[in-house]
């Protein structure tokens, strides 16, 4: 009788489980073309201090890396924008003298010309990580420091020349001018603190009328704070609060170190003020290198959520290639080797930025899962752009809802998983506004149209 019972129990817990399985693979989604949302400038990731090594690999890796961060054609992380820094500390190391050839300058300038060659990726933002030291109270480009308010003109003045001779040199312009990489941050390299105050005066009484007067295009941001955590109260409105700093910024931004950050709380003060807000630096801090599908999918939550209910317009990773063997980059290299790790948080993150191409316009979307997490767009091109991603431990059988459109005929799904890296798939038709996929647990898939 023991035995029956137990035999019993078994089978009954086990009916539990996979009736229990059955029901949580069955996934619903609906996206909805007529909640559109913001406009997505794209995805990047910074080349300062580590461009200048690519001239290290053989020209056969030189290529490969670049293909593998650029190139929307195949496999990879398919960015559309470049981070430079602009070394200003060291482009003007004292009064009346300057340095346009520093390593950091040209490294950065060619890597800006070869992917514009290679890939037509011209869009580039500039942050300063340090004004040059005789403008600060501690006469140093490292340890902080604030730059002294007598100093406010050179220091807009030296940001136009700057500008003025990339766009001579690349023959075309900055989009975006940052006016300080975390000023929030006392770091032991190139940094610099700046109060909401300072910041305020300097943008709307010098850097500003600088930019106007320059003739050039570039779109002020500000503050590129190192946390997202009290985001608002720190920075957002103090900076917004002030109509002539907002008349004067164009972009809100932060960089996402805070691992308590909460992605998905929308930017208060940039709603208030209809401004977009970037997060354009983050990055694993974890130490040794880990190329996992379970790290990459970390990622995937965090574009995710920084998309979706965080209403961000722009997401960057902070390097493009790291040589330290950790995570700090898309890419683990060692030009001593000669050698290129791929780590999945290239393919993950390339799920989003290979197919949501800037201009592409968030749509409202919903899940019945929250293991599934859903990014919908319209595309710049075509009429479908949905990254659908399994974070769970079971597979979705997953049935697409396309409302407010006439779909196209099919979709092609691309995925990355622990054995795939964007792999295409068979094409899925479209019937009667609505297609039905499966998505394996700890994958990404891609399905466009």
């Amino acid at each position: 009788m023991k035995t029956f019972v137990s035999r019993f129990l078994i089978v009954s817990m086990a009916l539990v489980f996979f009736t229990n399985a059955a029901k949580a693979a069955n996934v619903t989604v609906n996206v909805d073309y007529t909640n559109q949302r913001q406009t997505v400038e794209g995805f990047g990731a910074s080349v300062t201090w580590v461009a200048n090594d690519l001239d290290a690999f053989s020209p056969a890796k030189q290529s490969q890396i670049l293909e593998l961060l650029y190139d929307t054609t195949k496999p990879g992380a398919g960015l559309s924008w470049v981070r430079v820094g602009s070394f200003l500390c060291d482009y003007n190391p004292s009064p009346g003298v300057f340095d346009w050839n520093f390593w950091g300058i040209q490294s950065g300038m060619r890597w800006l010309q070869r992917v514009n060659t290679s890939y037509g990726v011209n869009k580039y933002v500039v942050s300063t990580w340090s004004p040059p030291a005789w403008m600060k109270d501690n006469n140093s480009c490292i340890n902080g420091g604030h730059v002294r308010s007598q100093f406010y003109p050179n220091l807009a003045a030296l940001k136009i020349q700057w500008l003025q001779n990339a766009k001579a040199q690349l023959g075309f312009e900055a989009q975006v001018e940052s006016v300080q990489n975390e000023p929030d941050h006392r770091a032991g390299y190139d940094s610099c603190e700046w109060t909401t105050t300072e910041m305020n005066t300097f943008v709307i009484n010098h850097l500003k009328p600088a930019l106007t007067s320059s003739g050039l295009i570039s779109k002020l941001m500000a503050p590129e704070a190192s946390f997202y955590s009290n985001f608002d109260n720190a920075w957002g409105f103090p900076l917004l609060n002030d109509a002539n700093m907002r008349a004067a910024v164009n972009i809100v931004a932060t960089h996402g170190y805070g691992r308590t950050d909460k992605f998905e709380t929308p930017c208060a003060s940039c709603a208030q003020y209809n401004k977009p807000i970037w997060q354009t630096e983050d990055s694993n801090l974890d130490g040794r290198y880990n190329g996992s599908i379970d790290e990459g999918m970390t990622w995937s939550t965090d574009v995710f959520k920084a998309l979706n209910s965080g209403r961000f317009s722009a997401w960057f990773y902070w390097w493009v290639m790291t040589l330290q063997n950790d995570n700090q980059g898309l890419l683990n290299v060692n030009p001593a080797t000669d050698s290129v790790q791929i780590p999945k948080r290239l393919y993950v993150v390339g799920q989003f930025s290979r197919f949501i191409r800037p201009g592409s316009v968030m749509l409202g979307s919903t899940s019945s899962d929250a293991t599934l997490q859903v990014t919908a767009v319209r595309p710049a091109t075509g009429n479908v752009a949905i990254v659908l991603a399994n974070t769970g431990k079971t597979s979705h059988t997953v049935t697409v809802n396309l409302t407010g459109t006439t779909p196209p005929a099919s979709v092609t799904p691309h995925r990355t998983s622990a054995s795939e890296n964007q792999a295409p798939l068979s094409p899925i038709n479209i019937s009667a506004g609505a297609f039905t996929i499966t998505i394996p647990a700890k994958s990404v898939v891609t399905v466009v149209g």
